[in-house]
């Protein structure tokens, strides 16, 4: 497939997940997986939209709900990696999860770790 050359103003045409640079470059965050970093950044996506949506706990805390099954259908793996994914970010503490059980899904939190840079 041949694709074309981006002119002009054409090139603010696409919509955009947002990964912060800290993210990325940030020594604390060195060890975690590309993959890991872009589940994040999805993870960013969907808080907009719980946002919206009036997903908000008893403490003011925004949750996002995304099952494994879409977690690995959007970063096409397996249910295995999607779990990995997920962990990494847990275990850096920029997720927090919350089992609700009695087949309900389970909230996400995502962690705002630009706030605690700066403290």
């Amino acid at each position: 497939m041949a694709f074309d050359y981006i002119y002009g103003l054409s090139a603010d045409q696409y919509s955009f997940y947002r990964i912060p640079k800290s993210l990325m470059f940030g020594d604390e965050f060195r060890d975690l997986s590309l993959q890991a970093k872009l589940l994040y950044g999805l993870l960013l996506d969907r808080m907009a939209m719980s946002a919206k949506n009036q997903w908000i706990d008893n403490e003011n805390r925004v949750y996002v709900v995304y099952p494994i099954s879409e977690m690995q259908e959007d970063l096409n793996v397996s249910k295995k990696k999607a779990i990995e994914y997920l962990k990494e970010l847990e275990t850096v503490g920029l997720v927090k999860k919350k089992v609700k059980g009695f087949g309900l899904p389970n909230h996400l939190y995502v962690k705002n770790f630009v706030v605690s840079q700066l403290a």
